[in-house]
């Protein structure tokens, strides 16, 4: 339950996308003194997501609030969805009258929704923060009512937006901070090795997961390191595949890892589907990518994240539709004979990267506390 200590309600749906940068968010609001006692952080995602492992491990409660998504057309499913949020935001008014905290953050995702309509309601001021190129549905209708609209991505059409990138894991800052890249490259033993990572998400991609195996299995250029995190969802099956390549691959299936920094920071390329986390701390890392951004991702956002880091020149592009063997096997071939491209492309990143987001973010919120108070 919440606690009524609670001073900062940070809301959003429950893919990783969302928690892993609210998360952020919270630490940083203690590290820099903003909140200082226990419970004076609450966060809410959806029933229907994952999450909840993330902000316990944080040291975080959360609470969950049902919902769905709405498909535009008249069906049962959608009659539930509508019930579903009219009662998230019951529950969701209810908290914020028990608790009255200070500001809501919303993350997006359906149980932002209903936080975000609820603050208005109590007239608690409200930050969105956008991770996407393409606003989700959710922060588009919050962001009307808004003091402010942190966004990620240049040009996002968002009222009140203001440009902070999107925050970062405290391991992922640690580990640029520390410059562990070399370390790690030695403990992984990858130190005279061109080492591929390769990710789809905590469930997995299967269509990048069948790429992937068969790209290790018959790759015939320079010698290689794969290190290919295949996902919960897969992973029975995958694990029991018999591995025989031809060439000098090395190559090691994993089945999932909450914290993929050493991983991607100790990477010469990067291969992975274009989710607003994955770019933001493959790009703050540094590393080259190619990225297969997820099909009919909400509002093509995973496509539209892909194509600007593509057009900056520190990824490639490579739709799901094009993806196979021959395509992929192509494109790493071309980086990977190329070492100058792969060297720009690495530098190129610097210019989108955002490792202060989490810090000027929580001045955001502090500033609007801060006014707040003044005001009463």
């Amino acid at each position: 339950m919440i606690s009524d200590a609670c001073r900062v309600l940070i809301a959003g749906g429950g893919t990783a996308g969302h928690i892993i940068p609210a998360v952020a968010i919270g630490k940083t609001l203690y590290s820099k003194g903003v909140l200082k006692k226990e419970n004076e952080i609450h966060f809410v995602g959806s029933k229907r997501g994952s999450g909840r492992e993330i902000v316990k491990e944080a040291g975080f409660e959360m609470s969950v609030l049902p919902g769905r998504g709405i498909q535009r057309k008249i069906t049962f499913r959608n009659v539930l969805s509508i019930i579903s949020l009219f009662v998230a935001f019951f529950r969701a008014s209810f908290m914020v009258a028990k608790a009255k905290p200070e500001i809501i953050v919303v993350m997006g995702g359906y149980a932002s929704l209903a936080c975000g309509l609820a603050g208005k309601l109590f007239k608690v001021p409200l930050l969105v923060a956008e991770q996407n190129a393409v606003p989700g549905a959710t922060n588009k209708i919050i962001a009307r009512f808004a003091e402010v609209s942190a966004v990620s991505f240049e040009g996002v059409n968002l009222p009140n937006s203001i440009l902070t990138g999107n925050p970062l894991r405290s391991e992922v800052l640690h580990f640029i901070e520390t410059g562990s890249r070399k370390d790690t490259r030695r403990e992984l033993g990858v130190t005279d090795r061109t080492m591929i990572t390769v990710f789809g998400g905590s469930l997995g991609a299967r269509h990048l997961n069948e790429t992937i195996f068969e790209l290790s299995q018959y790759w015939e250029g320079k010698a290689i390191s794969i290190y290919h995190v295949v996902g919960t969802r897969d992973w029975p099956e995958f694990s029991q595949l018999e591995q025989k390549s031809i060439g000098d691959v090395e190559y090691k299936m994993i089945e999932y890892l909450n914290d993929l920094t050493i991983l991607i920071g100790s990477a010469d390329l990067v291969i992975s589907r274009a989710g607003a986390t994955s770019v933001s701390e493959i790009t703050a890392l540094g590393i080259p990518s190619i990225l297969v951004p997820l099909p009919n991702s909400p509002g093509n956002h995973q496509e539209e994240n892909a194509r600007f880091f593509a057009k900056n020149g520190s990824a490639v592009l490579l739709p799901d539709s094009e993806l196979n063997y021959v395509s992929l096997s192509n494109k790493v071939s071309y980086l990977l004979d190329n070492a100058s491209i792969l060297q720009e492309m690495g530098k190129r990143t610097k210019s989108v990267t955002y490792l202060t987001a989490g810090d000027d973010i929580v001045d955001l919120i502090s500033r609007i506390i801060e006014g707040r108070s003044h005001a009463k």
